[in-house]
């Protein structure tokens, strides 16, 4: 009796054994395909300012591919951080793990109280070789195809609500962000980019132009909240 009671205790010690191994391989393969399409197809990032409100919230969460890193006039980017810190292979290693289990939530080894440390939302409104200046808050470019200069809401077709307030008179223009500069051309593979919340959003009128190689990806949808479900 004993020896059978051993031997049904032994193979079921053994079946459960094998049963955790197969959990431990299902979910070590549904992490390394989820970051193979974090790394190649798609990836979800958290929007942690109000710089794209109305359209994009503060809090929002949005889906972005790394496909595409030749936008066309009017995208929403992701722009990589002014400021990037150097990570080890474990560093990195533990911080997809975290970002992955905790749906993006919790991001190891940043700092949120330093500006420019974390990547961007910006719309893109100047592609290479534009002329372009900007007054009151207001983009004018003259496109490749056009002999004078059109406002940003005649050249961009895609719809998008941008938020800004005429400076007072007597403000002095160079505190805080610049609502007005003089006409400069864009080099080749440079883009000037903006936030939809003109008046307090860092962006291209702070660190010039974008060149291709520090946009991360497009935007293609917001996702959450609901109230804000929206194509790119």
């Amino acid at each position: 009796m004993n020896h059978k009671l051993f031997e049904y205790s032994y193979s079921l010690r053994k079946q459960k054994q094998k049963q955790a191994v197969l959990i431990i391989l299902h979910l070590t393969i549904v992490y390394i395909l989820v970051n193979l399409c974090i790394d190649f197809l798609i990836f979800p990032v958290r929007q942690i300012s109000n710089s794209m409100s109305p359209d994009l919230p503060e809090n929002a969460a949005v889906f972005v591919t790394p496909l595409d890193k030749n936008p066309e006039r009017g995208d929403v980017v992701l722009v990589k951080p002014q400021i990037e810190k150097k990570l080890s292979i474990w560093q990195n290693v533990s911080k997809r793990f975290v970002a992955f289990w905790t749906a993006q939530q919790i991001q190891l080894y940043e700092n949120k109280e330093i500006p420019g440390s974390k990547a961007s939302f910006r719309r893109v409104f100047g592609m290479p070789g534009d002329p372009i200046y900007m007054r009151d808050y207001v983009l004018y470019i003259k496109p490749a195809s056009q002999r004078h200069f059109l406002t940003e809401f005649e050249v961009i077709e895609k719809t998008y609500n941008v938020t800004f307030i005429a400076a007072p008179s007597g403000w002095d223009s160079e505190l805080a962000v610049k609502g007005s500069f003089e006409e400069m051309v864009l080099g080749p593979g440079q883009y000037f980019v903006l936030g939809d919340e003109r008046k307090s959003s860092s962006d291209s009128r702070l660190w010039g132009p974008v060149s291709t190689d520090r946009i991360e990806g497009k935007a293609l949808f917001c996702y959450f909240p609901f109230s804000s479900i929206k194509i790119y």
